[in-house]
């Protein structure tokens, strides 16, 4: 198969595997995850070794690559850094088997970002682990800028970029009217959304069955991948069976 330019689309991991069959099915253009590979949620009956050792056969298994993007989730940040760990550490740590995590992600810090755009089909699409929210990018404007992916990525390279990305909305428990692209909520974008002019996909806010998909945002957390197809209107769930 010729590589084309579609784009697949992996939301939220926590050490399920539907992202297998998926990204060998198609010779996409671009596969992106949206971040948080490990923590899994206790009713899926996945352990937390368990989602450790799914993601280093993730790693392995788009080793080589070079049309693969891996974001970073809140999930992952705080195995990832010190600093963001302190001060926003999520739900479902591993406190017991930490340092395992933590070497997974250092030995593969290199190939992590936080964003990444594209123009596709007329439209340009940004995505983040949990999206840009209008009332974040306005606390933090001096330091992103215009919040292109350039932008965003250099967070990681600072310790403010880091207390930056810390800022938890008041919706998951925080203390900020808007929080972080790996710490928002979707309904603080549908409020307020930071980016109007561009197209936004993220995950993080997990839904039951149906992704929250408007003119404006995708919010596609629900446990299956989702494809941008070039020449095709809209974005579409990948049925495959695994």
């Amino acid at each position: 198969m010729s590589k084309n330019n579609d784009i697949l689309i992996i939301p939220d991991v926590h050490g399920r595997t539907f992202w297998k069959e998926a990204i060998d099915r198609e010779d996409f253009g671009t596969i992106i995850f949206l971040g948080d590979y490990v923590d899994p949620y206790p009713s899926e009956d996945i352990t937390a070794g368990q989602a450790v050792d799914n993601f280093k056969v993730l790693l392995r298994h788009v080793e080589g690559r070079d049309n693969v993007v891996l974001l970073l989730g809140n999930h992952d940040l705080h195995y990832y850094s010190k600093l963001f760990a302190r001060l926003a550490m999520s739900s479902r740590y591993w406190y017991s088997g930490d340092y395992l995590t933590i070497e997974v992600f250092e030995e593969h810090k290199s190939q992590f970002r936080l964003a990444w755009e594209t123009t596709l089909n007329g439209h340009h699409y940004l995505l983040t682990h949990s999206g840009v929210c209008g009332k974040w990018l306005s606390a933090n404007r001096e330091l992103v800028g215009t919040a292109s992916a350039d932008e965003l990525n250099h967070l990681l390279e600072s310790d403010e970029g880091i207390r930056a990305l810390a800022q938890v909305s008041k919706r998951r428990g925080g203390f900020h009217a808007g929080g972080s692209i790996v710490w928002g909520d979707v309904h603080d974008i549908l409020e307020d959304n930071g980016l109007p002019d561009v197209y936004q996909i993220f995950g993080h806010s997990q839904q039951r069955e149906r992704p929250v998909i408007t003119d404006h945002l995708a919010c596609l957390d629900v446990r299956r991948p989702f494809v941008l197809r070039e020449g095709q209107p809209g974005i579409e769930p990948v049925e495959y069976t695994i």
